[in-house]
């Protein structure tokens, strides 16, 4: 909850500077492009789907990680703070220390915009849907277990690396963000289907408003290569 007061405090920040109309419909549009773009509704539809296929292994894979375990403590620590605290810090601080030394200043509030409006939006539906089912935890923590919220900031901070930065980074931050969903399993804070749904939902909210992004940077570069031009007439008769 900490950190979604965090990103709300930083929203609320860009829509008092900017206070403009094109901001507000960028986000009405990613919003929107959440549900209505075709592959989100396959990756949350399947997503849905395997979660609620995963319930019915979800105690087997309980008892299999406590028994076994299924990473180091290390690591599994190491995937506890990347999803619950360095993600967005370092995709806020990698857009900066980017923007700087390539000296990108036109696109540095849209790419800031982006990554922290997409973060907040998972991060309050996530939130919805956690008090929605009132799922117990694994560990009998009560009552926010579905779905996994360090899975789903995680995948969202990976779209927004795949956008922003290619496929090569993007592969990588999925990885992470894969690595961030067997550590929550591990730590008994969350069953397998509750991490298979929060990694639909996270990649659903950012893939909803890197599309969004997409058409605002292309229309945005449109506009500036329009010729700026004005004519003359004088009526001859």
């Amino acid at each position: 909850m900490k950190h979604i007061c965090i990103y709300i405090m930083i929203v609320s920040s860009i829509l008092d500077a900017q206070a403009s109309s094109e901001l507000k419909d960028y986000f009405s549009k990613s919003s929107e492009k959440i549900l209505s773009n075709n592959s989100n509704q396959l990756i949350l539809g399947s997503a849905a789907l395997a979660a609620f296929a995963a319930t019915t292994i979800d105690q087997k894979i309980k008892l299999y990680a406590q028994d076994k375990g299924l990473l180091s403590e290390k690591v599994s620590h190491f995937g506890d703070m990347y999803g619950g605290y360095w993600a967005h810090w370092i995709i806020w601080s990698s857009i900066v220390s980017t923007s700087l030394s390539n000296k990108e200043e036109n696109n540095f509030s849209e790419k800031l915009e982006f990554s922290t409006l997409a973060m907040v939006t998972n991060a309050v539906i996530t939130e919805l849907m956690k008090r929605s089912f009132g799922r117990v935890r694994p560990n009998g923590g009560c009552c926010k277990s579905f779905p996994s919220g360090h899975t789903s900031h995680s995948f969202t901070v990976a779209t927004i690396a795949n956008e922003l930065y290619g496929k090569e980074m993007g592969i990588a931050a999925y990885c992470l963000a894969a690595l961030v969903a067997t550590s929550r399993i591990h730590d008994n804070k969350h069953y397998l289907s509750d991490v298979i749904f929060g990694a639909g939902l996270g990649t659903a909210v950012g893939r909803g408003f890197a599309l969004a992004y997409q058409d605002r940077i292309n229309n945005k570069n449109l506009n500036i290569n329009i010729p700026f031009s004005f004519r003359i007439s004088i009526p001859l008769d």
